[in-house]
Formats: C-alpha cells, structure tokens, sequence
C-alpha cells in the first residue's frame, strides 16, 4: 500500500535559522566589500573578514567555501539589487524619458552604493576570470545596462528623434553608458581635491551628471522643430 506524502513545511527554528543565516550572510559580505575595495583584493582573507565581525574564522567558512565565492555572491547581489532598481523604467513608454529615467536611476543607485558600484564595475582581477563561470554566476551588469541602452536608443533612431547621422545605436549606447559610467567613476574612486583640479573646485556630481545628458540632447537630438510630432527633448 502506497503512503500518503505530505508536503512538510518549516518549522518555526528552521525559518529562524533561515533568517538568521541570510543575516550573517549579508553582514558578511557588508564588511569584506568595505575591505575588497580599501586594502585591495590581495590583502582581504576571509579570516581578517572574519575578525573585523567579530566571528569565527572557522565558522564563515559555513557561509562561503573561499574567498571566490565571496565575491561572487557580493556582485551577483548587487547586480541583482541594481536591477530591480532600475527595472521600473523600462514601462515608460517614451523612449528619450525612459532613457533619461532610467540613467538618473542608475547613477542615483551607484552614489548610494559607492562599494557595491566599485566592487561590482571596477572587480578584482579574480572577477576578469568570470569566463571560466558557469552562466549563472556572472554577473555581467554592464552588458545589461549596454542592452538596455541600445535597445532605447534604437526605439528613439527608428522613431526619428536623433539627428539623421547617429544611425548605429550600438556606438550611441556605448558613448553614453562611458559618459555616464566614468562620470561616476570620478565621484567616487578620486578625491575631492583631485576632482577640483580636473573640472573645477565646487562643481557637484549633479551638475557633471546633468551636464553629461544635456552634451548629450545637443549632440544627438534634432531640433524640436525637427522632431516628428510627439517626441519629447531628453
């Protein structure tokens, strides 16, 4: 005679556990990207990890196998964290606004998370080896943020909004994403002082970022009496 299997659910203890393990996770990977980024990836262990959380060597080893692995899940969580805070503008239907949208909510993210962004774009020479990763552990966010990109501008070149010679949507995202992403860059990898000798001392990022977008509304957008009826300036 066949037994009935019944589907057992977790018991309370379990989902404590649960609870408890996701929480030691992420104060783990909290202080070894602090590290990752401030004494480089050479000099973190995940026993000096372990003793700036005060917590046993032996016992993070619980959580991850390697200093890898580490890594993997840092990137792979701030990937997925940027995603989703980005996703909601892909439902703007316009695509010079769904764009603009969309490059506020990334650079919002990035000055937020000045050691995810760090970690997770500029990785340490472990993360240039994710070729040899299984697909589901990289954690390619840049290529992401390119196809999205390209996938707008393409809408925006098809719609005839950009000046008739920017025709390969691939370059214009490229161009934009590296505007973007090295504005970026020099907020939070260069000091403030180094900063005020590259483009002058008391210029906010804000005001990088927004002059980044409007170089590039003159460079690409036609001229509002150029533009088909209904296109909106960037």
């Amino acid at each position: 005679m066949n037994q009935i299997k019944h589907n057992s659910q977790p018991t309370v203890s379990e989902l404590r556990r649960e609870r408890e393990r996701t929480a030691m996770a992420a104060k783990i990977m909290s202080a070894a990207r602090k590290m990752f980024v401030s004494d480089g990836y050479e000099a973190v262990t995940l026993r000096k990890v372990a003793t700036a959380i005060e917590y046993s060597p032996a016992a993070i080893y619980q959580y991850f196998k390697d200093k890898e692995s580490l890594v993997r899940a840092i990137i792979k969580a701030d990937s997925q964290d940027l995603r989703e805070y980005v996703v909601n503008c892909l439902e703007v239907e316009d695509p010079i606004d769904r764009l603009d949208e969309m490059a506020r909510r990334y650079v919002n993210w990035a000055i937020e998370h000045p050691n995810h962004y760090r970690l997770m774009l500029v990785p340490p020479p472990v993360w240039a080896k994710q070729q040899d990763l299984p697909e589901a552990e990289r954690a390619p966010m840049e290529q992401e943020a390119l196809f999205a990109l390209n996938a707008i501008v393409k809408e925006a070149i098809d719609l005839g909004i950009l000046k008739e010679k920017y025709t390969n949507s691939t370059l214009v995202a490229a161009t934009l994403w590296a505007g973007i992403h090295g504005t970026l860059l020099l907020e939070i990898t260069v000091s403030a002082k180094v900063r005020a000798q590259l483009g002058g001392k008391d210029i906010s990022f804000e005001t990088r970022f927004e002059t980044i977008l409007e170089m590039f509304r003159d460079a690409l957008l036609k001229d509002s009496t150029e533009r088909p009826l209904g296109a909106k300036p960037l």
